[in-house]
């Protein structure tokens, strides 16, 4: 690599992690592409140069692995899990995916924002997501997922464990449990396995009366 592209690189790369800083520090409502440009130090110019614009630039920032956890990070090893045992996978990745959030305390900061955010912005980066969490379970074997509403189940346990990871970064304790210790998160998942169990042993109905 030439020089000059290294240092191209360096510089989108400075811009993407400005737009995480910016985010993390005042939300969506003060993202802007002057405000990046000041904090990674270079000309505005050079965000609609290389990204083409603040849109392009958000998603770039989304599909970066300091904001979002990739599949080979918490999608569990075929070894852990005993062949079949579709509730087990699922607590284990519930369990990796709590890890990979807590080790981004700027990502849990900018989901703090989004809580409240509902625009364009906002919406790219839960694009991302989602579109993460697909690839995820794709790479997963949720034998007995086709009797239960598995749809529903993982909602639920996203959003209780979200509100609680948000919460560690800004309440510390919640109902007794200190979000910042270790012990905590070993209890809560304990619980989140056996939900998991509950959700696949929860059967959809599909009689038809």
């Amino acid at each position: 690599m030439t020089q000059q592209k290294k240092d191209k690189e360096q510089t989108r790369q400075r811009i993407v992690e400005a737009v995480g800083r910016v985010l993390a520090k005042g939300g969506f409502k003060k993202l802007g592409v002057n405000r990046i440009a000041k904090k990674a130090g270079v000309d505005k110019v050079l965000i609609y140069r290389y990204f083409g614009g603040l849109p392009e630039l958000v998603t770039e920032y989304g599909n970066s692995i300091e904001y979002w956890p990739r599949p080979e990070e918490v999608v569990p090893e075929p070894s852990e899990v005993r062949q079949g045992d579709g509730a087990e996978t699922l607590r284990l990745f519930l369990r990796n995916y709590v890890r990979a959030i807590r080790q981004r305390p700027m990502t849990l900061e900018i989901m703090a924002w989004e809580m409240t955010a509902h625009d364009d912005m906002a919406a790219r980066l839960e694009d991302v997501r989602v579109r993460t969490a697909l690839e995820c379970f794709e790479q997963m074997e949720l034998n007995g997922a086709e009797q239960c509403d598995l749809t529903t189940g993982v909602l639920m346990l996203f959003a209780a464990v979200n509100s609680l990871l948000v919460k560690s970064r800004h309440t510390g304790t919640v109902g007794g449990l200190d979000l910042r210790d270790d012990v905590a998160w070993e209890r809560i998942d304990a619980t989140v396995g056996a939900m998991a169990h509950g959700v696949f042993t929860h059967h959809v109905n599909k009689d038809v009366s």
